[in-house]
């Protein structure tokens, strides 16, 4: 594998924290759902009222909390794929494969980040009927999700072209793990 010495540790460092304060976000907004959903839940059934901005505001952290958990999936190399034919090619082929794949998913996410931010711009000038936010809130989490894991990919893409095709360098050359103990 490449070594780019200290600079590369302190990206690193620096990505981990900015993931660690995505996760902590993705928290606060899975208890900002539960608290709203079920507070509003406990309001309507005791109280007959509720608190009408709950369902606007839940949908917000529910969109968020998806897209910013497919980013952190994609991290960790948690999402769906299928290392069969891969771990049945040589080290070379394999990085070949790898190559061709991550750019495919890197045009995958430039059309995901271009309509994103096609919706968002549009959405911005319509507003949810009791919140008032605008509906670019929604668009904009796809046009942030793609970006994130745009960047992953290019950068996975320099450090494979940069890796040298040999048998202790396959596992950089696989976009997921097989088992818990890889993570």
């Amino acid at each position: 594998m490449v070594d780019m010495g200290g600079t590369t540790q302190r990206a690193r460092r620096l990505a981990d924290h900015l993931f660690a304060v995505l996760t902590l976000i993705l928290a606060l907004s899975m208890v900002v759902m539960l608290v709203l959903v079920f507070g509003n839940v406990v309001l309507r059934y005791v109280f007959n009222s509720g608190i009408t901005i709950s369902e606007e505001v839940a949908r917000v952290c529910f969109v968020w909390l998806t897209f910013a958990g497919a980013v952190l999936a994609f991290r960790a190399r948690q999402h769906l794929a299928i290392n069969m034919l891969m771990f049945r090619l040589s080290p070379r082929a394999q990085k070949g494969f790898h190559l061709v794949r991550q750019a495919l998913i890197l045009w995958v996410l430039w059309l995901m980040i271009k309509g994103g931010w096609e919706q968002t711009v549009i959405g911005m000038s319509t507003v949810t009927p009791v919140a008032g936010l605008p509906i670019a809130i929604f668009s904009g989490a796809v046009f942030f999700s793609s970006a994130i894991m745009g960047l992953m990919t290019a950068l996975d893409l320099y450090v494979a072209a940069l890796t040298p095709a040999t048998q202790e360098n396959v596992g950089v050359f696989c976009t997921s793990v097989d088992s818990v103990e890889e993570i």
